[in-house]
């Protein structure tokens, strides 16, 4: 299982519109927000993520906006939901984080790790969800092209 903030969800939206409209000329935020109706506050967080890690280039003044960085075909959805949730987000019995059986009081291991009936659920949904952001690019989101695995 993985949880996706609304900054991966909108962050891959604005990234789709980008590589849909495939253009070598800088995009305004502004733009962008408009058509995929968000903040332009919050896509500046965003995108302030997104040009640390490498996935888009800014351009600042007169005709300024943002490009990716590399072609649509070579960024992973993966490389992008790790980047803007800063890892992995799965249940903590699969993170040796405090566990599900009462709220986090100390940072010790699960109790209930070595038997739960749910834990096995769990990391197969996780790692269905790794594999399949990991199998996709920026290109299958945007031509709606995505691959099942």
């Amino acid at each position: 299982m993985l949880i996706i903030s609304t900054r991966s969800r909108y962050g891959l939206r604005a990234l789709a519109e980008m590589a849909r409209l495939g253009t070598d000329n800088p995009l305004a935020l502004s733009e962008i927000a408009a058509r995929e109706e968000v903040s332009t506050r919050y896509l500046e967080q965003i995108f302030g993520r997104l040009r640390a890690a490498g996935i888009v280039m800014g351009r600042r003044g007169p005709g300024g906006g943002y490009t990716l960085a590399r072609p649509a075909s070579e960024i992973s959805l993966f490389e992008v939901v790790q980047t803007l949730e800063r890892g992995v987000v799965c249940p903590d019995c699969l993170t040796d984080a405090p566990g599900c059986d009462g709220p986090p009081t100390t940072m010790e291991t699960c109790k209930r790790r070595e038997w739960c009936l749910t834990r096995k659920l769990w990391a197969m949904l996780r790692d269905s969800c790794l594999r399949t952001l990991q199998a996709n690019t920026l290109e299958d989101l945007a031509w709606d092209r995505l691959r099942e695995v």
